[in-house]
């Protein structure tokens, strides 16, 4: 694998600062990596390539990725899957015709689940099964495998999501290009990725120069929890889409609101979102630096 950006393949970059391990990637962890940002389309990634095999992936993506969440949360997540299932609704200006479905990096099911409820045909694709045995039922077809190595068919899908999915991904442009392969023409793919130039990683790099912690990465978190190898802003994430021939029909930049809430009291979650990113939510929403960017994109050539 060439060391060069993912997406555009410049080779020209920047440090960000080493990236933070935990205990499970510590154990594959055998070089002097670095996160860097391309001067090119900014994207943020990790160098030298990660070079993990599929079951070390899946160690890192067991089932403990999915803990530290109260029903709050569940709910608000709950909520805004729906909402985002009624946008998709009306842009694809349904019929009353049966949505064919597929979640990419489908996790424990929750869309699916909803898929499902609509009565849409549900498709899920993951590296791990992690789904809720409610999601395990036969009304929902499951594939256990890497999504470049299936042999899902092409042009079939009127809906995609692929939420918090793309940031986990070595190979970014094959990876999406791939996703529209799979959709129908006039169907449409929601991504979902976070802002890395969001405010609170502002405020991060702020108290990792305070608390000596320097050369320490504020971006992408590639060996702890939540595993991102790539990250985007703004204009890396535009120069994406282009790059992978999809037209951005919609686009946001939100963040949760009163976040650390949605955590349970003893979780390291509510501490850190009630110290650092609660204090930062309203005015990373008026810089439009907020945590989190989605889009809906359909092909270019529809």
């Amino acid at each position: 694998m060439n060391d060069c950006c993912p997406v555009c393949k410049s080779t020209q970059r920047s440090v960000i600062g080493s990236p933070k391990t935990n205990s499970i990637s510590a154990k594959f962890v055998n070089e002097d990596y670095k996160v860097v940002q391309c001067s090119n389309c900014q994207l943020y990634y990790i160098t030298p390539p990660i070079s993990f095999d599929n079951k070390q992936w899946a160690e890192l993506y067991n089932s403990e990725y999915f803990s530290d969440q109260s029903n709050l949360l569940i709910k608000r997540r709950k909520k805004e899957l729906s909402e985002r299932f009624d946008v998709t609704q009306k842009l694809l200006k349904n019929n009353g015709i049966k949505i064919k479905y597929l979640d990419v990096g489908a996790g424990e099911g929750k869309g699916l689940l909803e898929a499902n409820r609509r009565g849409w045909e549900p498709t899920g694709i993951d590296i791990v099964d992690n789904r809720l045995q409610e999601a395990k039922n036969p009304g929902i077809k499951f594939i256990k495998s890497n999504l470049l190595d299936s042999n899902l068919q092409e042009n079939y899908f009127d809906f995609i999501y692929v939420d918090s999915v793309v940031e986990h991904v070595l190979n970014p442009v094959d990876y999406l290009t791939k996703i529209k392969s799979l959709l129908r023409p006039g169907g449409l793919i929601y991504v979902g990725v976070p802002n890395e130039d969001c405010l609170f990683n502002s405020v991060r790099k702020l108290i990792f120069k305070l608390t000596g912690k320097r050369n320490e990465s504020e971006k992408i978190k590639p060996f702890d929890i939540p595993y991102h190898v790539i990250g985007f802003n703004d204009h890396s994430l535009k120069y994406f889409f282009d790059k992978t021939g999809l037209v951005v029909l919609k686009k946001r930049n939100f963040g949760r609101k009163f976040d650390f809430l949605s955590y349970p009291v003893a979780s390291k979650s509510f501490w850190i979102s009630l110290f650092f990113l609660f204090p930062v939510e309203y005015p990373g929403q008026l810089l439009n630096k907020d945590i989190y960017f989605e889009a809906y994109l359909t092909k270019k050539d529809h």
